[in-house]
Parts: structure tokens; sequence; C-alpha cells
């Protein structure tokens, strides 16, 4: 049975809207008082459902809960497939009769494994909790209908942050909106992808396929958290990623290290002097020619990630921190640069575990983080150059050892699939739309993120739609996403649904009509 503000919501989507200049937020918020327990009610039963992209089974229940949520509201979700299979996205939209422009809300359903322990509680139980240093502390109850909850308080779940609560945001939006009787100013379309956290293997061949639905003139990334200091920002690209896994050889078998210690070829070794190769204590890449193809910041660019590194110092206390590399350069400078991270090394054991033994082998897991005009294909071409010049040969053949004569002066390496980075300009003029809605509906302007330093699978959109990507982040950034104890501040879902109104209600007359 519909709630009494879900009842037809496409009716209420044509009927007279409020004056445009006004901030929908004071109603908005007003409305989401009395129905905040409606509202985790909901929030609730999506979270219990486990959502990993490896369980197809879970996913069907994902997907037959959204379908349900969203027919609430008046829009029916289609199944989009790839033809090589993989989780479906889902596809709905409203259709605004007048609107010139089509924007679509992005968000993804799926939600990384919780293997390995560190949770306080059941992932896939929510709870509400009171959280000091990243930690949950006191469990708070559900608040009673029509009563309000404390916006600091969090939801502590699998997904409540990434990216289930922007979800959760959009359907109270579009409550609110037939609540408030008032109409979207643009097409909305809806796409929530279900493999994001399986790196979206098959996202480009869903968009390929279903490419007719899914015209628009931008997309709107609801995913990332907002600034460290809890400010709202709009993010124009995200840097690309490439992994690698290198492993080095010795002896076939382990050999006591006082009698071959220093005459067998040691992996280890070789595994270490491989990463002080590859990037120094500063961060920078020593690749030869790395750097060709980074542009140097413009003056614009490097005004705003100083103002992003404001905050710098207090990030630094809370981490634990007296110094960051690069004498304390602004994150927001070195989030504009290419990254190299060592993920990590393994070799032998350590501790109790160790033996005076020379390893038969070790390995060095790293991903590198791209800008923009850096492509995959030279990163790996460069990296196998570099073992190259130190004397090894490179093999994709993980039985090569095996075989080989001389395993220590091989190199097995193989690369995750990897991707570019993407990035839209500030000045375009669908960019200074939302930049206005966003200041109408939090009260100050957002900071503007040329780039995020995460990365996303964004330029399948460019590749395959030529779409214009704009993220924007509504989660609190100390979320702990991808970690135990994954959280969403309260607050924050409440910041989402008010401007995810005022994005479907404002954004058309902020953007003006495509001419």
């Amino acid at each position: 049975m519909h709630s009494p503000f879900t009842v037809l919501a496409a009716a209420a989507l044509l009927a007279p809207a409020i004056a445009a200049a006004q901030p929908l937020r004071p109603q908005v918020d007003a409305w989401r008082k009395q129905h905040e327990r409606r509202i985790l009610d909901e929030a609730f039963a999506l979270l219990a459902i486990p959502n990993v992209a490896s369980n197809q089974d879970d996913i069907a229940k994902n997907v037959a809960f959204l379908t349900q949520a969203f027919a609430k509201r008046g829009v029916a979700l289609t199944p989009l497939r790839a033809p090589t299979g993989g989780s479906p996205a889902l596809f709905g939209e409203i259709k605004t009769p007048g609107a010139t422009r089509t924007v679509v809300f992005y968000a993804h359903y799926d939600g990384q494994p919780v293997a390995g322990g560190g949770w306080e509680s059941d992932p896939f139980a929510p709870k509400l909790s009171r959280y000091r240093h990243s930690a949950p502390t006191d469990d708070v109850p559900l608040p009673a209908p029509g009563d309000t909850i404390d916006p600091e308080v969090r939801i502590r779940a699998r997904s409540a942050s990434d990216d289930k609560g922007p979800i959760v945001a959009m359907l109270a939006a579009l409550d609110a909106m037939t609540a408030l009787r008032q109409r979207a100013s643009v097409n909305v379309k809806f796409f929530l992808e279900g493999e994001e956290e399986a790196g979206s293997n098959h996202l480009g061949d869903i968009l390929r396929t279903h490419r007719a639905l899914l015209g628009a003139d931008a997309w709107l990334f609801f995913d990332g958290p907002v600034h460290v200091s809890g400010a709202p920002q709009i993010v124009l690209g995200v840097r690309g990623v490439m992994g690698a896994e290198v492993t080095f050889y010795g002896a076939n078998r382990a050999l006591h290290s006082g009698h071959y210690g220093n005459w067998s070829p040691n992996p280890a070794v070789a595994a270490a002097h491989f990463v002080a190769g590859l990037r120094s204590t500063d961060g920078r890449i020593l690749l030869p020619g790395f750097y060709d193809d980074v542009p140097p910041m413009s003056d614009g660019e490097r005004a705003l990630v100083n103002a992003l590194s404001a905050t710098d110092d207090s990030v630094r206390r809370s981490l634990g921190l007296a110094r960051t590399e690069a004498d304390n350069a602004p994150l927001g400078a070195r989030i504009m640069l290419p990254a190299l991270n060592v993920r990590g090394i393994r070799g032998g054991n350590v501790g109790t575990g160790a033996s005076n033994a020379v390893p038969t082998s070790a390995s060095v897991s790293i991903d590198f983080r791209l800008v923009p005009d850096q492509r995959p294909a030279r990163i790996r071409a460069m990296l196998e150059q570099h073992l190259a010049t130190l004397g090894y040969t490179v093999t994709s053949d993980a039985g090569a050892a095996a075989r080989s004569t001389d395993r220590s002066r091989l190199a097995l390496v193989t690369y995750d699939s990897g991707y570019t980075a993407v990035r839209v300009p500030s000045t375009l003029a669908s960019v200074q739309a939302v930049k206005r809605v966003m200041t109408r509906s939090y009260g100050r302007e957002p900071f503007t993120l040329p780039i995020l330093g995460g990365s996303l699978p964004l330029f399948h959109f460019v590749e395959q739609l030529g779409a214009t990507v704009i993220t924007i982040p509504t989660v609190n950034a100390d979320n702990s996403q991808h970690a135990p104890n994954e959280n969403l501040r309260v607050g924050n879902l409440w910041d989402a649904v008010a401007l995810m109104t005022e994005l479907m209600v404002g954004l058309g007359r902020e953007w003006g009509p495509r001419s």
C-alpha cells in the first residue's frame, strides 16, 4: 500500500512549482523531520540485503527491492544487461513536459565484500550508532514515527555510504517533491549500476548496447565523500588507475641462509630494489619520462587546490602524522599529480614465522593513479622497460618460473584492467548551474575540486556516450568505506535528500533551455 506522500508521484511532478529563486531546503527539511523514521526504515531494509556483485542471488534481491521502491514513486525501473553477462544496471526516467534538458542521476547498488572481520556487528544488520575517531561507541534506537534524530548519529552497515545512501536520498527526494507538489524542471533519468565495486567489467557493454536510452545533457554521479571539513564539494574529474603485481624468483626451494645466503639470489632483496627504483620517499615516480604527458597546474587550479588544503594540519593530526610527503605539500596539489602506491610486499615470513632461509619468491603489488592524458598502456610499457633495464625477462605466464633455467632473472607481471582519468571544464554551463543549485541548498558555495583523488570508471561514459560527468559527493569524509564499520552520518543523508530535490526542481531553470 502506498504511503500518503508517495502516491502517484508522476501527478505531483506535473503540479505547479513554487518560484524558482526560493530555496526549497526549508520546506524539504520540514517535511523530512516528520518522516525520518519512514526514511530510515526503508534505508535499513535496503542495507540489510547483501550486495557483493559475485553473488547473483543477492544482486537479484537488491534489484527486486529497488524496482518496487521506485515503482512506489511512479518510476518504472528496467534492468539493462550486457550481452556478455554481469549484474544488471537499473534504468528509470521521469519525463517532464516542456523540459529541454535531461540529466541522469547515477549511483551503484553493489558493495564491497566484508571478509576479514573487524566489524563491531553484522554488516548487514544496520544499526544507528554514535562514532568517535571513526569507531562506533553507543548504539542509538530508531526514532519514533514523527520524531527526529541527532544528525551526528551514524548509520552503520556495509554500503551505507558507498553507495546505497545516495539511492535512499533519491527515493526520499521523490517523496518530498510529491508532498510539496513540486515538479522537475529537467527530464530525470536514473542509472543504478550493479558491479561498480567489482570493476565495472560489463559497464562499457551495457552503455554501448543501451545507448539510445541513455542520452543526456549531463550525468550527475552521487558517489564519494564531501570535503574533510564537512563542506560540500563539486568534483569535475577523477584520476585513472592501473594496478600491477610483480613477482621475483630465487632458487626452486628455500635455502639455508648460512649456507647460501650471500650466494643464491634473494627475491625479497630484488623486490626491495625494484620498489626503491620506482618512487622516491617524497612520492616522485622515478620511471624515465613518466611526467612527459602530465600538464602543469594552471594558476586557477592552484588556487582551488590550495583552498581545499586549508584543513591539512588538522587532518595530519587526526591521522597521527607529524609530516607528510614532499615537505608537507598541500593535499589538494598532490591529488592533481599522478601517484604510485605500494599496496604490499610479500616474501618469506616475519616475526614468529620467520626462519633463516632465503625465500623462493617475492611479490610486489602496486597501483598508479593517473591524471588526464596519461594512458595505462604507456605506463605498462614503461614499467616493463624498467624491469628490462634491471636485467629481468618479463613474462605474463605464471608457469614460466617452473620451466625457466634462470628463475632469478625472471619477472612475472600481471595487470588490473586499468582506465584513464576524466575531467570536464569548470566553465561549462552545466557545472555552473549545478554549483548555483548546491549553493542554494547548502547555504554556501561548494568547493570545486578539479579532480578526485580516487578513481571511478567515468571513462566508460565518455567513450560510449560522449557524456558530461559531474560528481557530487554527499556522504561524510570519515565514512570508513571499503572497511569495517562503514557508516553514513545521518545529517549527510538529510543534506542529500534536500540537494537532490533542489536539483530535480531547480536545475533546469538555473541552466536554461537548450538552444
